[in-house]
């Protein structure tokens, strides 16, 4: 991989990062790059989309249950009369008969408190990240389809200019074979091609059509709306520093602090379950109040406190097995983030690889390609019409001009999705170099 082309790959692409500086003035900043018509796009779906909603009320569940996770449980209090005689139910008859009044607490063992909060301030991490990750992947969704509405758009009208130049052509046919000069076949290949145009064009305004539905949809838009496609998106030239975009992605990617969140989690969880084998105390004070008896004696009421502990005897088949589960549980968590954390960076290397290598495609159809089959196509038909060359290549030669022009494009458009990707994984929009 040269610095020349790398040093060319930023600057078309990452002006659109600059684009979104006017968008940025009246909503927040898009999570990747996007030229103003897509950032409010994307903007609009961030308000919008029930799944984000969704995870956005999740992130706060979890952020409230940090305290309540770490709290005391609800004491208890409750009333009993006792020792009452069954034949007459008489709170005087009896001297250890009393109406009682009683407060338990359940306290846990020192730190479990403290970890079941820290295992909910975990869980509200990984909750936080899940919903940056799905910001990032609604918007690069949207762009990828905005860019995809962008080919096809400039599709449709490569193909109305073809089936335009088609048409020429087979009049031209037409009248060379009306005073003997062309050939029959001539006619009817052009014919067949203009037939092929047509229905490329059917299924190119199908395929404009679902994308349009597809974006309505991800919008949550309640009737259907029109999407203009982007016009006048400069050519693609950025430059991409692999090495910093992988240190950034370490730092910043949602999907790697999602998992860190969950291994953390899974750790706080294992040292929950180690104190499970540790009683919880319950404390309980009780106030009896006595009745005088028959002879009027003052009885005094009676005071009594008691403190209860959970004694672990089926250890083996509950805590032993919960602490063997929370082990299982963090080896899993640990090593989701391992084998994430070490795929990253490749990903992003292979993602960049191919940004550069359509890239030097593109340039290649540019300023190459489209000027040969240009001067090709001048070339057959000044030769067909003097009959030097036959009518199939002049046609295949005017035909290529336009599809190199389609193809280069695809390619354009390819590259701003490709971007999309990279800053998915980067876990933000990629700075331009200068």
């Amino acid at each position: 991989m040269t610095n020349k082309p790398i040093h060319r790959i930023l600057g078309g692409l990452l002006v659109i990062g600059l684009c979104a500086a006017g968008y940025g003035e009246t909503e927040a900043s898009p999570p990747i790059s996007a030229p103003p018509a897509l950032a409010r796009i994307i903007a609009e779906g961030a308000r919008n989309n029930q799944f984000l909603k969704a995870l956005e009320a999740e992130v706060e569940a979890a952020k409230e249950r940090i305290v309540s996770a770490g709290a005391l449980p609800d004491p208890k209090i409750g009333v009993a009369a006792l020792n009452m005689p069954t034949d007459s139910f008489r709170f005087d008859e009896e001297p250890m008969t009393q109406k009682q009044i009683a407060v338990e607490q359940t306290v846990p063992w020192l730190s479990k408190l403290g970890l079941k909060s820290e295992a909910m301030s975990k869980n509200a991490r990984l909750k936080a990240a899940e919903l940056t990750s799905a910001k990032l992947s609604l918007a690069r969704d949207i762009a990828n389809d905005y860019y995809e509405i962008g080919y096809v758009t400039q599709s449709q009208k490569i193909n109305a200019k073809l089936r335009k130049m088609v048409r020429r052509i087979r009049r031209d046919a037409e009248s060379r074979y009306a005073v003997g000069k062309g050939l029959q076949q001539n006619i009817f290949q052009a014919e067949v091609e203009l037939s092929r145009l047509q229905d490329e064009a059917i299924m190119l305004e199908n395929r404009r059509q679902t994308l349009v539905d597809h974006i309505n949809a991800l919008l949550n838009r309640k009737a259907y709306q029109p999407i203009e496609p982007p016009e006048n998106l400069p050519a693609p030239d950025f430059a991409l520093n692999i090495s910093q975009l992988k240190q950034t992605a370490f730092s910043t990617n949602p999907d790697l602090e999602r998992l860190k969140a969950g291994a953390e989690r899974a750790q706080a969880d294992l040292k929950l379950s180690q104190k499970a084998y540790y009683p919880d105390f319950n404390f309980r004070l009780a106030y009896g109040q006595r009745d005088e008896d028959f002879s009027d004696r003052d009885l005094p009421d009676f005071f009594s406190a008691a403190v209860m502990i959970d004694i672990p005897v089926w250890h083996r088949t509950k805590q032993a097995k919960e602490f063997a589960a929370a082990g299982h549980q963090l080896r899993s968590a640990e090593n989701r983030y391992t084998d994430f954390k070490r795929r990253l960076p490749y990903e992003i290397k292979t993602l960049a690889a191919e940004i550069e290598d359509t890239l030097q495609r593109y340039q290649l159809y540019v300023n190459e390609l489209l000027l040969q089959a240009e001067q090709w196509a001048r070339s057959s038909l000044d030769a067909y019409e003097v009959g030097k060359a036959p009518f199939d290549t002049m046609i295949d030669a005017r035909m290529r001009v336009l599809r190199y022009k389609r193809e280069a494009s695809r390619l354009k458009f390819t590259i701003y999705q490709k971007r999309a990707d990279l800053e998915v994984l980067v876990g933000k929009p990629l700075p331009i170099r200068h």
